[in-house]
């Protein structure tokens, strides 16, 4: 996928951006994004951040945090915050809506790190190679290197990453003598003794909604199982695998067996997340800053008595995999103060912000460099801990067209778990929706 990116902003703004662009320059145009100023000078400019919460160690949110300290960097240019939805699907097409029509704003967006296949594609966010050193990229894991690119091109600013643990309540457990489950199989017989007991009103819940977060869930469960959802080219579904059949089978026997609440296949994060702070279940699959919330005596129920690790496997079968997580800043290609905009996104992934997610944040830095520093040893958060027994499984985001595929997993398997489809129905249909998408003859 050829962008020509020195050609990128006059060929996706059009005359009349490319005036807007010019008209924010002294004595030149700027209509490529090799010609942007890279640093911001000394006008004053104001931007527009659009970002949903990012959460703080205390269940909190950091944003604000992140904000003052950038205005401490740069006092010429103001960060104006949009609150993003939480919702990742209405978060995207919200956003992808309002730059797609040519707005300026947001600046910058605070955006998915399964978003830049689209986002290339479409030229909604502006190929950053031309922006940074070549060694800019370093810093960050080769995994979140390869989700922040498109055919060698970077578009994201990684901020943080995020990966999936299985949090449990440690109480419960020692109460009945019960031992961390090793396997979900363990997790299902677990939690039917918690629910006869009288403890909990479920056993696991996870994200089950019809979005992408339940496309986590499956990619997840199949990886456990040993199988994939696309092959390695991406030209074609495998879901009707035996593989990604038996784990939706065994995701589809939580419901059917009273483990899994159906209500939680109307969950997404906070939902699951208030399930389990209430005390109403269990065990919960949710990102790491859902650990620091459980445990925090102004948000949950249950605070101290929750331990964490990574996801369990199935009996016999590998552990610990997580779907990579994450998110990252995406610079508008129609904003109107790009260096200041480039200020911004290249700052919440230098060391002083990565830094303060470590000292402050409930999730997971992006940057090796924080992650691995004394600061963040000193810290002792158990997510940290868990973290190196994760085996990271990507979600097939590398398609332009991963939208459409994702939707395509999650309708269906939603529907499949809920028993309103048939598993070797639902999972036909689910890889012939996948194929079209993968070929582009989606809607």
């Amino acid at each position: 996928m050829e962008l020509g990116r020195r050609g990128f902003v006059a060929g996706s703004l059009g005359a009349a951006g490319v005036a807007v662009l010019a008209g924010c320059t002294t004595g030149q145009n700027r209509t490529t994004v090799a010609d942007w100023p890279t640093e911001p000078g000394d006008e004053k400019a104001t931007i527009t951040w659009w970002s949903s919460s990012i959460p703080d160690d205390s269940g909190g949110d950091l944003r604000n945090t992140l904000i003052k300290a950038f205005h401490k960097r740069y006092p010429n240019i103001k960060v104006n915050l949009v609150a993003g939805p939480s919702d990742t699907d209405v978060n995207r097409t919200t956003l992808t809506t309002q730059i797609a029509a040519g707005s300026p704003t947001p600046d910058v967006s605070l955006g998915d790190i399964a978003w830049p296949g689209q986002f290339a594609r479409n030229k909604l966010a502006v190929p950053a190679n031309d922006l940074v050193p070549s060694d800019y990229w370093d810093q960050f894991s080769e995994g979140l290197r390869d989700a922040a690119q498109v055919d060698g091109e970077y578009y994201m600013f990684p901020v943080y990453i995020d990966e999936g643990f299985l949090c449990y309540r440690k109480d419960l457990l020692d109460k009945h003598g019960l031992q961390v489950p090793n396997s979900w199989e363990e997790v299902a017989a677990t939690s039917k003794k918690l629910i006869q007991a009288g403890d909990v009103k479920s056993g696991f819940v996870y994200q089950g909604n019809v979005y992408e977060g339940l496309t986590c869930s499956v990619t997840e469960f199949t990886a456990d199982a040993g199988g994939t959802l696309v092959n390695d080219d991406y030209t074609k579904s495998t879901v009707t695998s035996s593989e990604t059949r038996s784990a939706l089978e065994f995701m589809q026997s939580l419901v059917k067996d009273g483990v899994t609440p159906r209500a939680s296949m109307t969950y997404i994060e906070q939902a699951s997340l208030d399930a389990f702070t209430t005390g109403r279940a269990a065990f919960l699959r949710n990102w790491s800053y859902a650990y620091d919330v459980a445990n925090s005596p102004s948000s949950s129920n249950v605070a101290g008595k929750v331990g964490v690790r990574p996801r369990p496997g199935f009996d016999g079968g590998p552990q610990g995999h997580s779907t990579i997580g994450g998110w990252g800043n995406y610079i508008n290609p129609h904003t109107e103060h790009p260096a200041a905009a480039l200020a911004f996104a290249k700052w919440m992934s230098g060391e002083e912000a990565q830094m303060l997610i470590v000292d402050k944040g409930g999730v997971i830095p992006a940057s090796m460099d924080a992650l691995n520093s004394e600061a963040a040893a000193k810290k002792k958060r158990p997510q940290y801990e868990a973290a190196k027994d994760i085996t990271l499984v990507a979600r097939p985001t590398a398609t332009g067209f991963y939208p459409k595929l994702s939707q395509a997993i999650f309708v269906n398997a939603n529907a499949i778990i809920l028993g309103q489809k048939g598993l070797e129905s639902g999972t036909k249909q689910m890889a012939s929706q996948m194929n079209i998408a993968l070929e582009g003859r989606a809607l």
